[in-house]
């Protein structure tokens, strides 16, 4: 067990140290990158690295570099959503179509989005193109720059087992073999551990039992999210409401909705994921999913009711502040804490780059 003393006592910190993107999309990924770059080996396991991602961090959003008919942009690396996608905006800028009719809705925190497709000519990850490929199309906002295009899913990436070291820059993407029951904390060998629940291939999330003030939620890792958050919900089982004493209003959370979520900010007697426990835990919390609560979908997505909506988004403010490997093919999370805030809710860390577009 790992505990991190937070608040006023973090600074005498004691750590006892603890679908499809349419279905085609998922494969166009596979077949671009093989695992043909190395392996990490111990006994009969071997992780084979199938590539490694350069991120670029603007404030709190990894952004991975790709190109849409020889255009430069950028995606953002978002676990938390199902669907990659490229925005609806952005896909008229860069003159790709969008097929008539509407194959469904997103529902996320904002609202509500429609659903179209597309087809991009050419795309390029790294050294490999792939032409004629089909992509989601959606949103109804920037998520970013204005060089950021879309986003690159869990759809994608559950695929592999995907190493987070956004301290050195870079997602690894690995394929195991002979590692169902090895310890893949490769890099420490004092890793914390955390189990993650099955992945539904239909709605994939990667999906986290925390406890927060002794109370179980419902927790989704998501890349995407600037910083972690509770629900409303979440927060007034552990003892925390908007009109609990020391609790300040915070900023709007932004999702796939055209809509800001109004935030607060208040202190919970402690968070646990797996190993590592975080005494009195500041934390932000919305209504992440109000004005989300209706969701038609067509055959090819799954609805998201809110019997299976996250109560917690981890977001990348605990990437951060962790080296983490996702090991879809155990169901399980590795993790080692590199320091700083786990949760941040307040600071310059949450504002973009000057070179952004402002869009919030």
């Amino acid at each position: 067990m790992r505990t991190i003393m937070a608040g006023r006592e973090r600074g005498e910190e004691m750590r006892t140290r603890s679908r499809a993107l349419l279905a085609g999309v998922a494969f166009v990924v596979l077949s671009m990158i093989g695992g043909t770059t190395g392996a990490w080996a111990a006994d009969t396991c071997q992780m084979v690295k199938s590539d490694s991602l350069p991120v670029v961090m603007d404030g709190n959003q990894p952004l991975v570099k790709v190109e849409v008919n020889g255009h430069p942009v950028y995606f953002l690396v978002d676990t938390g959503a199902s669907l990659s996608m490229i925005l609806r905006n952005k896909a008229e800028e860069l003159g790709l179509p969008a097929f008539s009719g509407r194959n469904g809705t997103l529902s996320g925190v904002g609202g509500r989005s429609d659903i179209q497709t597309t087809r991009i000519p050419t795309f390029t990850l790294g050294q490999h193109t792939v032409t004629d490929m089909p992509l989601t199309l959606s949103g109804e906002r920037g998520i970013g720059r204005a060089d950021v295009v879309g986003l690159l899913g869990e759809d994608v990436f559950r695929k592999f087992d995907v190493e987070f070291d956004l301290a050195h820059g870079v997602i690894n993407l690995y394929q195991p073999r002979g590692c169902e029951t090895a310890f893949l904390g490769f890099w420490s060998d004092a890793a914390m551990t955390a189990d993650m629940r099955p992945v539904n291939p239909q709605n994939p999330k990667i999906t986290l039992d925390v406890t927060v003030a002794g109370q179980p939620v419902r927790a989704i890792l998501d890349s995407g999210a600037s910083y972690s958050v509770l629900s409303l919900q979440a927060a007034a089982r552990a003892g925390v409401t908007p009109e609990t004493p020391g609790v300040v209003m915070g900023e709007k959370a932004q999702g796939i909705g055209a809509k800001g979520v109004q935030d607060w900010v208040g202190v919970f007697d402690g968070f646990t994921l797996g190993d590592e426990t975080i005494k009195h835990a500041k934390l932000r919390f919305a209504d992440l999913f109000g004005m989300g609560t209706y969701t038609e979908a067509g055959s090819r997505l799954a609805i998201d009711n809110a019997q299976n909506r996250p109560e917690m988004l981890l977001g990348a403010d605990f990437l951060k502040a962790h080296h983490v490997l996702i090991a879809h093919s155990q169901n399980r999370l590795y993790f080692t804490y590199n320091g700083g805030p786990v949760f941040q809710v307040t600071g310059p860390a949450l504002k973009r780059a000057a070179s952004g577009d402002g869009t919030n």
